[in-house]
C-alpha cells in the first residue's frame, strides 16, 4: 500500500483523488464515479474504443423487440376484444381477451424478434466485411432485411421492401445515434455522408 500511496497519493481522510490511477493499478476496484473523472468519461485508458460485441447487440435488439412486440400485440389484441366480443358471461369474456390479447401478442413479438435478428445479423455482418463501424451498415442490413422480408413475393415486392428497409435502417441508426450522442447526431451523421458521396469525389 505504501507504493500505492507513494506514486498515487491519497487525500486527507483517506479518499481516493479524482484522476486515473496508474496504468499498472487500474485492475484495483475503485470507488469513483466516472463522470467526475478530469479530461475523460472512462475509467481506464482505451475504454472509448471499446464497442459491444456483435452477439451482445443482437441478444439486445432481438430481445427488447420482442418485449415491445409483445407489448404492442398485447395491445391490440385488447382492443380487437373490445369491438369483437359483446357476451355478457364474465367467463367468457375474460377468456376472449386473454385469447386475443395472447394471440395477437406472440404474433407481432415473434415477428419483430425474427426482423431484429435479420437486421442485427446483416449489420454487424457487413460492419465485419467493410470493416467500418457508419451508417451505411444500418442502410445495407436495413435493405437485407426488407429483402429477406418479402423476398417469397416477386420482383416487385422484393425490391420496394429492400428500399423501405434501407430508410428504416437509416432511421433506426439517426434514432439510436441522437438516443446516445446527444441531438447533434442526425445532423453531424447526415452531413459526413453527404460529403462522402458527392464533395470528396
Amino acid at each position: 500500500s505504501s507504493g500505492i500511496n507513494a506514486e498515487w497519493p491519497l487525500r486527507p481522510g483517506g479518499s481516493i483523488p479524482l484522476t486515473p490511477p496508474p496504468q499498472y493499478y487500474q485492475h484495483l476496484a475503485l470507488n469513483i464515479q466516472p463522470e467526475h473523472l478530469e479530461g475523460s468519461q472512462y475509467v481506464f485508458a482505451g475504454d472509448e474504443k471499446k464497442k459491444r460485441s456483435l452477439s451482445d447487440i443482437m441478444f439486445f435488439g432481438i430481445g427488447s423487440s420482442y418485449i415491445s412486440g409483445l407489448a404492442a400485440g398485447g395491445l391490440w389484441g385488447f382492443f380487437e376484444h373490445t369491438r369483437t366480443f359483446d357476451a355478457s358471461s364474465k367467463l367468457l369474456r375474460r377468456n376472449h381477451c386473454l385469447n386475443s390479447i395472447t394471440k395477437r401478442g406472440t404474433f407481432v413479438g415473434n415477428s419483430l424478434a425474427v426482423l431484429a435478428l435479420f437486421y442485427t445479423a446483416s449489420t454487424g455482418c457487413i460492419g465485419k466485411l467493410r470493416d467500418k463501424d457508419d451508417i451505411w451498415n444500418d442502410i445495407g442490413g436495413g435493405a437485407v432485411t426488407g429483402g429477406l422480408y418479402k423476398s417469397t413475393k416477386g420482383i416487385g415486392t422484393f425490391s420496394k421492401f429492400v428500399g423501405i428497409g434501407a430508410i428504416g435502417g437509416l432511421l433506426l441508426n439517426l434514432a439510436n445515434g441522437t438516443f446516445e450522442q446527444g441531438s447533434s447526431y442526425a445532423s453531424e451523421t447526415i452531413s459526413e455522408t453527404y460529403e462522402d458521396l458527392f464533395e470528396r469525389r
